[in-house]
């Protein structure tokens, strides 16, 4: 081998030169493929199905002393109703803490993930239990427990305003179509602020997001004009006003069923997952542009297997700006993935940042962040026991 000068290189100058280019190539075609990127991946917890728990549909809060709350479907080997958990940080790791075993008095079918409030207060529904369908509880920051309200239908995720209100969604009174609720804790207050109408609104509400202007945004799965079918409408609420509005339908975009919450950026645009109308039923990103009339734009299409599949839990951005999501399949092993969507060279680009695999968990629930560096998560089954698991991701892109 020669220099630039033509002279003949020693031969240990030569290999080091040769590895350095095959290793180059290397990274430049996983770049190219979208191989998985390495990032800090460690579990915090592996369920037993014991008194802990099993089977975690919902993902983690975070308080400001950073425990992890959540809930189990099941536990105790399908014997019971599920449980409320505490995962506190120690020298050691996360030790675990069932603050609540739920009941049919309780709730039952607990999938979704608790609310924490600045004063470490803890609120969540379940879908069952209770004389109806569903109910809202709250786990106080003095370690009591109690039902607020039951539902006459079943209840989704929740949201916090600044003062401490709680919003949801529910199925509702006008043909079903849903409603959007607001329960005060302080006066123990729940109030129906919007009743869906199918044909105007769409139907089976979304969970809502608030923004900092306290504007409560969301989508509907069904509708407009159509029973249980159509592609859906997103829409917004403004609690000063009581004003209800339909800001977009998803009609013929090529974006249909928006199934997360709208994650919002810092100009006021909106982003969420749904399903494709092209037949790949492998999930879609998409864009309502403030600056459009909110017009839905489709990001992204999962058409692969290998880069993920059903994307169905909320987006996130990074610190710097980019789009970090979970899909519960899909990816190198099926079980799973974190992806990341970022905009380069004029198009949105996805790059897989873990694949699940079993032995580390199978399909994720959506990310919380701490602000600094550090996500949590949980697994609906997988790890260790395969009844899921709680973990920690550093080192993102």
């Amino acid at each position: 081998m020669l220099d630039s000068e033509g002279k003949a290189m020693t031969k240990p100058i030569a290999i080091l030169l040769s590895i350095f280019i095959l290793v180059s190539v290397a990274i430049a075609a996983d770049a190219q493929s979208g191989a998985p990127q390495k990032i800090g991946f460690k579990i915090l917890y592996n369920f037993t199905d014991g008194p802990d728990g099993c089977c975690l549909f919902g993902g983690v809060a975070r308080d400001r002393e950073g425990n992890l709350y959540g809930v189990t479907e099941s536990n105790n080997h399908d014997h019971g109703y599920g449980t409320l958990y505490k995962l506190t940080p120690t020298k050691r790791g996360y030790s675990i803490h069932v603050l609540v075993d739920f009941d049919e008095s309780k709730g039952t079918y607990c999938e979704g993930t608790p609310v924490v409030d600045d004063s470490g207060n803890v609120f969540g529904t379940c879908s069952r239990g209770g004389p109806d369908w569903g109910t809202l509880w709250e786990y106080s920051s003095g370690g009591k427990f109690q039902v607020l309200f039951h539902f006459s239908e079943y209840p989704g995720n929740l949201t916090l305003d600044q003062r401490g209100n709680i919003y949801g969604t529910s199925g509702g009174v006008y043909q079903g179509a849903g409603t959007l609720w607001k329960y005060a804790p302080r006066s123990h207050w729940m109030r129906v602020v919007h009743s869906f109408n199918y044909k105007t609104d769409g139907m089976d509400p979304g969970n809502p997001t608030i923004d900092h202007n306290g504007i409560l945004w969301g989508t509907t799965m069904y509708g407009p004009n159509c029973w249980q079918c159509g592609q859906g409408t997103a829409w917004k609420y403004d609690p000063s006003s009581g004003t209800f509005t339909t800001v977009a339908t998803f009609q013929g975009t090529g974006i249909s069923n928006p199934v997360t919450r709208p994650a919002i950026d810092k100009n006021g645009n909106l982003f969420g997952t749904a399903w494709p109308t092209d037949g790949s039923n492998l999930g879609t990103i998409y864009e309502l542009q403030a600056d459009d009339s909110y017009a839905p734009l489709l990001l992204y299409t999962f058409t692969d297997q290998q880069n993920g599949s059903q994307p169905l839990t909320d987006l996130s951005f990074d610190k710097d700006g980019n789009l970090i999501g979970t899909t519960y399949l899909g990816g190198e092993y099926g079980d799973g993935t974190i992806y990341e969507l970022a905009y380069k060279d004029g198009v949105w680009q996805e790059t897989v940042l873990h694949s699940f695999d079993w032995t580390d968990g199978a399909s994720p629930n959506g990310l919380v962040t701490d602000n600094k560096c550090k996500w949590f998560s949980t697994t609906t089954y997988g790890g260790k026991h395969g009844w899921g698991e709680v973990f920690e991701v550093t080192s993102l892109p």
